[in-house]
């Protein structure tokens, strides 16, 4: 009996995660370790069955911190594709190691964070801890409850992993792993 193709695929994505991923040095990690651009993919789990994305991430210094931006392509079975793509600045906050995002310009030009409680704003900050950039983006539904999603990206010898999660209310709602190289 062969096994279904959905298979084959999660066994590669376990195996470059397993042999590219091994953890990079974790200790004194700055913000400037994450500069640069990095490219992979990622396989999701749903409820439809596996889901392979292309991933680009790109991240570099500004003058009040750093600036996360990405682009996701999802092919679908048809073999259309959908491409997102978002580009946040980071500013430096009084908390050490933590970053408030900065998305949207206010009547001066200055960037300014997203009103979490405007429909369909998100509020997103970014933290750093050992050797992994977290950016949380927390969504106030329209029923009054919430949505998070939280994108783990992890140094390793030869780029980053992604582990990507969304909730709502407490409910997982979707799970992604990647793997990044980085450019040279």
């Amino acid at each position: 009996m062969r096994a279904p193709a959905g298979v084959f695929a999660l066994t590669f994505v376990v195996f470059l995660v397993a042999a590219v991923a091994r953890p990079a040095l974790a200790e004194n990690r700055k913000i400037s370790d994450f500069y640069g651009a990095y490219t992979g993919q990622s396989i999701s789990v749903t409820g439809e069955g596996l889901s392979a994305r292309d991933l680009n991430v790109e991240i570099k210094k500004t003058k009040q911190g750093f600036n996360l931006s990405w682009t996701t392509v999802t092919r679908k079975k048809d073999q259309s594709a959908k491409r997102k793509s978002y580009s946040i600045d980071f500013s430096k906050s009084p908390r050490k190691n933590m970053w408030g995002s900065a998305v949207r310009r206010d009547a001066f030009g200055n960037m300014q964070p997203i009103n979490p409680l405007r429909e369909g704003d998100p509020f997103v900050w970014a933290t750093l801890k050992d050797d992994t950039l977290t950016v949380y983006a927390l969504l106030i539904t329209e029923a009054g409850g919430y949505e998070l999603q939280t994108y783990a990206r992890a140094l390793t010898a030869g780029g980053m992993t992604l582990n990507f999660t969304r909730l709502r209310d407490g409910e997982q709602l979707k799970s992604i792993t990647g793997v990044l190289l980085k450019k040279k």
